[in-house]
């Protein structure tokens, strides 16, 4: 039993060799020089080349505050979008009810009545009511019947329809910003929701607000263009780049026939090279398009040989929601609806190219390419496939759907804040943090040693585990470290320092009543346990707490103190008490506290 410290100390060493290894890409990253730093702040992979091949990518990036950039508040107008979308059901009521020749006199523009959208239907007798009612309402279950008079009809949104599209509002904004940012050359944005209709956006190294704010502003593209799998002219390419490959799919289409896909693929990096090599190797009817390869942010990209022929627009598109499926087919899928100009194009086109891909292009860029299996009218149903559980595929369910809606922003924005952060002030906020932060630690230190003398010095030991190993984790989760986060450190410091005090003062009552040093310890530990475990778990909540309702540097805060209260609890019950047995294994009869 005297002997089990050796095992923990070395299961105790291997955990600070882990967290040394967790860290190398941290210290990479803040050892650039200013041109490395910018360019790998720039392009988006660029920081492997710094790397040893065998370490982790992850790694500690510094906040807005320490490098500097661009800080945004904008402000959705979720009434608005709540509006649009009642005026878009109501043209489609009236455009169905015309073609299927159902009387009615006139449909009013919706009224916000009680915090409810509704639309009175007008007709010329009672009967032709009764027939609008039998006829159109079954095929639009996102309306109910509020009221209905002899020659009148009074209709609402559903309320859970509204709900979902206030929500929806914020979230497909926050999705086609973050798409346009990824274009802008900012590698580290922070896109965050705060409270229910505000969207913070921070671009650290980012210099220039207006452009930001005329890229973040603008309306985005949603193109549908047809692939061309039938050119081979990839395939006659003999020079191509370096790291750039060639290569030669299939895909299944419904006559059991298949369909050949050749692109080149190559790592997200290389996008512009490949972009500059194929600006004129492209077959004039041809245009050629760029997605991801595997489907996961940062994973290698490749190529579209799409016509240069756009066939459908996001001016088109009325709306995309997810359907669950059916018993007959359980995959999810995402359901898309045309205006009626729009609906008549995608039937043609999806009957004119049966076992043909279509390219959904946002931005520029390939979202998805799906076979059409049928002609389709009315709209699209694009059902999720691949080998992956129904969660997964519902997620990325989800995900389309908010891709084509994002098409355009669903509510107007208003910068409601901005400001700039310059470079030099970012850095001189890390200068004055990590002064702080050291002056702190080493006061901290001396104390400890001058009062509490070698146990002070275990005490250092465990201090220097708990900043280690919170440091480890921070870079392990690629976490966003601000100016509050370094004061989040201090705070868990000080709370490490707190917890060894604690046991120290029980472990100098254990001597004084007579005890040996080592069942000193022990007892010490065990008295001393239930208030460090009451101090951490309280501190833990209120990080929670903070989290939760708060936004911002004051999440990066909570972050930083319920990560340092799991380390701190650690490193003084467990990490001090390894060194404590060591220094007792040879039974003394004195111990320097």
């Amino acid at each position: 039993m005297h002997q089990s410290w050796k095992w923990k100390l070395l299961l105790s060493l291997g955990l600070l060799v882990l967290a040394g290894y967790l860290l190398v890409p941290t210290y990479v990253y803040f050892s650039l020089t200013e041109s490395q730093a910018k360019e790998v702040r720039k392009e988006k992979g660029a920081l492997a080349k710094y790397l040893p091949a065998w370490s982790p990518s992850a790694h500690i990036v510094p906040g807005l505050d320490l490098q500097g950039g661009i800080h945004m508040v904008l402000g959705v107008d979720v009434d608005k979008a709540l509006t649009d979308r009642a005026s878009r059901t109501a043209d489609r009521l009236r455009e169905f009810a015309t073609e299927q020749k159902v009387a009615f006199l006139s449909i009013d523009p919706p009224q916000l009545e009680n915090d409810e959208f509704r639309i009175r239907v007008n007709f010329n007798t009672a009967e032709d009511r009764k027939q609008f009612s039998q006829k159109i309402m079954e095929k639009f279950g996102d309306l109910q019947v509020n009221s209905e008079q002899d020659k009148s009809l009074v209709l609402r949104l559903d309320p859970n329809l509204v709900q979902a599209t206030r929500r929806d509002a914020v979230d497909q904004t926050i999705h086609t910003i973050r798409s346009r940012i990824d274009k802008m050359g900012v590698t580290e944005p922070s896109i965050s929701k705060r409270g229910e209709n505000q969207i913070q956006i921070q671009l650290p190294g980012y210099e220039n607000p207006e452009e930001a704010k005329s890229l973040i502003g603008r309306t985005a593209q949603l193109e549908f263009q047809m692939c061309d799998d039938d050119t081979d002219f990839l395939t006659k390419l003999t020079d191509l780049p370096t790291g750039v490959e060639l290569v030669k799919s299939a895909y299944g289409r419904p006559d059991n026939t298949a369909g050949q896909d050749i692109f080149l693929q190559f790592p997200a990096r290389q996008l512009e090279a490949v972009r500059t090599y194929l600006a004129n190797k492209v077959p004039a009817e041809h245009a050629i398009k760029f997605g991801t390869a595997t489907g996961e942010k940062g994973g290698p990209m490749r190529t579209y040989t799409v016509f240069k022929k756009v066939d459908l627009t996001g001016d088109d598109l009325v709306d995309a929601r997810v359907s669950m499926g059916s018993m007959d087919n359980p995959r999810p899928s995402v359901v898309i609806s045309f205006s009626p100009t729009g609906a008549r194009v995608f039937e043609d086109l999806s009957g004119n190219n049966i076992g043909r891909r279509l390219a959904i292009v946002l931005e520029d860029r390939v979202d998805s390419a799906p076979v059409f299996q049928q002609r389709i009218s009315g709209g699209a149903s694009i059902t999720m496939g691949g080998a992956r559980t129904r969660e997964e595929m519902l997620r990325d369910a989800n995900q389309l759907s908010l891709v084509l809606k994002s098409g355009a922003l669903p509510a107007p924005v208003t910068f409601r804040e901005e400001r700039s952060v310059g470079p030099s002030l970012g850095a001189d906020s890390v200068r004055n943090g990590m002064r702080a932060f050291m002056v702190g630690t080493f006061l901290v230190i001396i104390f400890m040693m001058f009062y509490y003398r070698v146990s002070g010095f275990v005490s250092i030991i465990g201090l220097f585990f708990n900043v280690v190993l919170m440091l480890a984790i921070f870079s392990w989760l690629g976490a966003t470290l601000t100016l509050p986060g370094i004061a989040g450190l201090l705070l868990t410091v000080g709370m490490s320092v707190d917890a060894n005090v604690i046991i120290n003062e029980r472990i100098r009552e254990e001597l004084r009543r007579g005890k040996m040093p080592r069942s000193a310890i022990g007892a010490g530990y065990d008295a001393a346990l239930s208030a460090v475990l009451d101090t951490h778990i309280t501190t833990f909540i209120s990080g929670i707490v903070l989290w939760q309702y708060g936004t911002g540097p004051v999440q990066n805060f909570a972050t930083t103190l319920m990560i340092g209260t799991m380390t701190s609890l650690f490193t003084a019950v467990v990490i001090t008490h390894i060194f404590f047995d060591m220094l007792t294994r040879n039974g003394p009869k004195e111990l320097s506290i």
